[in-house]
């Protein structure tokens, strides 16, 4: 019979043999035998945590160390057991007692400090890592895992060390590179962790984080670097880190869609972090996608509402697509950061692109006070000034940013130009010449220079500066058209030399563009009801609207449907009375001449009206592409010169028939069409009565002229001293808005008048700005009105006719000297027109020796134009639609 040793070493080598049946009866018969027996006891605990039974284990082993606890073997397995029952703290102790006993076994020491570790016992699990080390130095786990330990001790130095053990003991062992490329980071020596990190996905691919943070340290264009992001993505899809990688790579590429997604993964993945947020919009906005933009920076508000920075770019996203609330975001941000110059910038030029300048000073203000060494505020704010028409204010804004850069054309021009509406003619000539001097092809410099001299009748100098416009810019329709204007003024150019420049502008500008060929297919009915378009940029509070007002006011749409095809900068109130007397509404500012011609083809108009051409921003090259089957220019002040305007609307007495023929008779490229009267007028409701003539209190006689000094050429001026000289004592009233506080204007009007012999003193130059009714009653001091010439007055003379003041003219040979004979033959007073310089200065001297005559003239002035055909507009309008119709008829018969 065996001994219990002889069966108790063949339950074990049945249990080595993997005969567990067998092994566990002789271990039950063994210890029914002897129930103490430590080596049953222990293998039979081990059998049983074979098969799981881990309670049963514990139990067994246990029983076991208490018949030998010296034996280690006893208490590393029993410590086994325990931790898969989950007894975390026993097993420790368990695996501390065999470490005890047996200090050089490696894996005893290991094992005791993963648990150590797992109990949070950091640095006993470093020590007990540091012991299986000292028992094998190439124990890479234990390595590992105390390099793990000391780093979440903080002791990072002691940690990469550790890794690196790890890795020399085992160079596959990727997670331990990886480990230390983590330390090596955080210690800042990121050369060295880019190499770590090289290592462990060498020596494991598979590693997602390693692969990760290789990309992060390369290059962000590296292509070795997103080559790491695709092979992470790739093992995980599901790796936040990875897209977020990829994402950077992309945008800085430039692949703004590619990135833009791959951050939208990576916030689906990874949550939404602020900055996530910020980079998805800021990758939006740079592919074009601004409402895929702000609804990410609305994200990153959403996430941050205290951070500035994601109001300020929800507010940039939003801008163009979404004004209202851009402007809640530009608010929000200047709550949050009120010091930020940029929000409020941004505020302002929102409000000025929404036509509210009003609104955008106190944010610019704002700007200049915060940021005061920035020149571009200042200028914001001197352009908001002009639109808000303050342009005294905005002088200064723009002195203040020229203080600061110099060499700002902008700045300098725009200067000049809130100059030249202040009337300060001398400075705002300076300006432009500052401007020149650092732009010399600035092109609107040379034109505003230009049309500054042409006010003081430098009319020459003028001349030279449009044909240098022209020079540098020969395709500039602007400098042509400025052209066309100044020689009306000038007494040098001949009829034959305008019409031949207005030939010229043709040639240039009309000629080389493409006419439409398409057939007109209005239909040839010549009693029909008529489509008439007016195109005009005077749709406003504006003398030539004056003009039109009576006549559209009163078209009979029964038989004339109208439409305005309006490039109105600056719409006011008039602009909305105008609005209500259309059928339609064209705004064409946008536009180009060939699509407004197209705009009106497309409207199927039958003869377009294209008023004061030459003039403001009007755009008389419309004709050229034959947009109507009818063109008619009205109210200009000459010919067009183009072959394509088919008739210009003049009257009997501003281009009398047959009366100047001759070499030098004013020539038209379109056919006049003469009206009994050109021009139309409405009763002027709010100003003041007429009163007696100055002169009877005053004991001598006063004469005005409020035109346009550019009309009054040194001939004009001297005429007017001959009159003064004739009429002693007499004294001449000046006044144009405020131009006359330019003292070249004022010194130059008294220099030529005193080359006549007359007291210089006698002429007085008022300047100053004033409203309409204002401006109308300034007429009570003045007896009589003294017309200029060759350009006259029109507006200018209506209103002193209607003040009761008689208005003197000289007109010539062309229509632009003959608009206020018009007016006086119309009101019955044709002898207030002189055939010569002589007659003119007799005229004015009999009426100021006549007080009778003078008082009589005043008392019933106003009755007389009131009852004039110009003043009455249905009757002007029926005119009108009349030689409409008769033209279209002409049209219809293919005349």
């Amino acid at each position: 019979m065996a001994t219990v040793a002889e069966a108790l070493g063949l339950a074990a080598d049945h249990h080595q043999s993997g005969r567990l049946a067998e092994a566990e009866t002789l271990y039950r018969r063994i210890l029914d035998i002897d129930p103490d027996n430590a080596g049953a006891l222990h293998l039979f605990g081990v059998l049983a945590a074979q098969c799981g039974a881990f309670a049963m284990a514990v139990e067994l082993i246990g029983r076991a160390i208490g018949q030998n606890p010296g034996v280690a073997e006893f208490h590393r397995h029993h410590a086994m057991a325990l931790d898969r029952l989950g007894s975390t703290q026993d097993a420790a102790d368990a695996y501390g007692r065999a470490a005890d006993l047996a200090p050089d076994h490696a894996d005893t020491q290991f094992n005791h400090g993963v648990l150590l570790d797992r109990l949070g016992q950091r640095a006993a699990a470093a020590a007990a890592f540091g012991r299986a080390l000292d028992a094998n130095p190439r124990h890479a786990a234990a390595a590992n895992n105390r390099g793990l330990a000391l780093r979440a001790l903080g002791r990072t130095e002691e940690a990469a060390d550790s890794f690196a053990q790890a890795g020399r003991a085992d160079p596959g062992f990727g997670a331990a590179w990886y480990h230390q490329a983590l330390a090596l980071a955080a210690l800042g020596r990121l050369d060295d962790s880019a190499e770590a990190l090289r290592r462990a996905v060498v020596a494991d691919p598979s590693l997602v984080g390693a692969h990760v943070n290789l990309g992060n340290r390369l290059p962000e264009t590296s292509d070795a670097g997103l080559r790491h992001y695709q092979h992470a993505l790739a093992l995980d899809p599901r790796q936040a880190g990875a897209w977020r990688g990829l994402a950077q790579q992309r945008h800085t590429r430039g692949e703004q869609a590619a990135a833009a997604a791959a951050f939208a993964e990576a916030i689906r993945l990874g949550g939404g972090e602020p900055i996530l947020w910020n980079a998805l919009g800021t990758c939006r906005l740079a592919a074009g996608d601004g409402a895929g933009a702000a609804r990410a920076f609305t994200q990153w508000t959403v996430s941050a509402p205290d951070d500035a920075e994601a109001q300020f770019a929800l507010a940039v996203a939003s801008a163009k697509r979404d004004a209202a609330l851009a402007e809640r975001a530009y608010r929000r941000t200047t709550r949050l950061a009120w010091r930020d110059h940029r929000p409020w910038v941004n505020l302002a030029l929102l409000r000025l692109a929404d036509q509210r300048p009003a609104e955008a000073l106190a944010p610019l203000r704002v700007v200049v006070a915060l940021r005061p060494d920035l020149a571009e505020p200042y200028f914001n704010l001197g352009h908001t000034l002009r639109n808000l028409e303050r342009a005294g204010e905005g002088v200064e804004s723009y002195r203040r940013a020229l203080r600061l850069t110099p060499d700002d054309v902008g700045a300098a021009f725009n200067r000049a130009l809130d100059l030249q509406e202040l009337g300060r003619i001398d400075a705002a000539a300076a300006g432009y010449r500052h401007t020149l001097a650092l732009d010399p092809t600035h092109l609107d410099a040379l034109c505003n220079l230009a049309s500054v001299v042409r006010a003081t009748a430098c009319y020459a100098e003028a001349t030279t500066g449009y044909r240098r416009a022209q020079i540098l810019q020969p395709d500039s329709v602007a400098a042509h058209r400025n052209l066309l204007s100044s020689i009306l003024y000038d007494p040098g150019w001949t009829e034959a030399m305008r019409f031949a420049e207005h030939r010229r502008f043709e040639r240039l500008h009309a000629l080389p563009l493409p006419p439409l060929t398409k057939p007109f297919a209005n239909s040839r009915e010549p009693n029909r009801r008529l489509r008439v378009g007016y195109l005009s940029a005077d749709f406003r509070n504006h003398p030539v609207a004056r003009n039109l007002e009576p006549v559209l006011a009163n078209h009979d749409h029964q038989r004339f449907e109208i439409t305005a095809y309006a490039h109105v900068a600056r719409p006011d109130d008039v602009t909305e009375r105008f609005r209500g007397m259309m059928d339609r509404w064209r705004d064409v500012g946008a536009l180009s001449d060939a699509e407004v011609a197209e705009q009106i083809r497309a409207d199927a108009i039958d003869l377009l009206v294209i008023v004061a051409g030459r003039f403001d921003a009007n755009r008389p090259l419309v004709a050229a592409h034959r947009a109507a089957p009818v063109h008619i220019s009205l109210y200009d002040g000459a010919t067009s010169g183009l072959s394509a305007m088919d008739y210009i609307l003049t009257d009997r007495v501003m281009t009398p028939r047959g009366r100047w023929a001759g070499e030098d008779a004013e020539r038209f490229a379109e056919r006049p069409i003469r009206l009994p009267t050109l021009f139309a007028y409405s009763p002027i409701t709010d100003a003041p009565a007429p009163v007696p003539p100055p002169s009877l209190t005053r004991g001598f006689v006063t004469f005005g002229s409020f035109n346009n000094p550019a009309k009054q050429s040194d001939e004009v001026l001297a005429l007017w001293g001959r009159v003064l000289r004739a009429v002693p004592g007499s004294r001449l009233v000046l006044k144009y808005k405020n131009l006359y506080a330019a003292p070249e204007l004022a010194d130059r009007a008294r220099r030529v008048v005193a080359e006549q012999g007359v007291d210089p003193a006698r002429v007085l130059t008022p300047a100053s700005l004033q409203d309409r009714q204002h401006h109308l009653a300034l007429y009570h001091g003045i007896d009589v009105a003294l017309d200029p010439f060759p350009f006259c007055g029109a507006t200018t003379s209506f209103e002193a006719l209607w003040m009761g003041v008689p208005v003197v003219t000289l007109p010539s040979g062309n229509m632009m000297s003959r608009w206020s004979a018009s007016l006086l033959s119309a009101v019955g007073l044709p002898s207030l027109i002189a055939d010569s310089p002589d007659a003119y200065v007799g005229i004015v001297a009999a009426l100021a020796a006549d007080p009778e005559r003078l008082s009589a003239l005043r008392a019933g002035l106003r009755a007389r134009v009131a009852a004039a055909p110009f003043l009455n507009g249905p009757h002007k309008a029926r005119q009108i639609e009349r030689v409409y119709r008769a033209l279209w008829r002409r049209w219809c018969r293919g005349a």
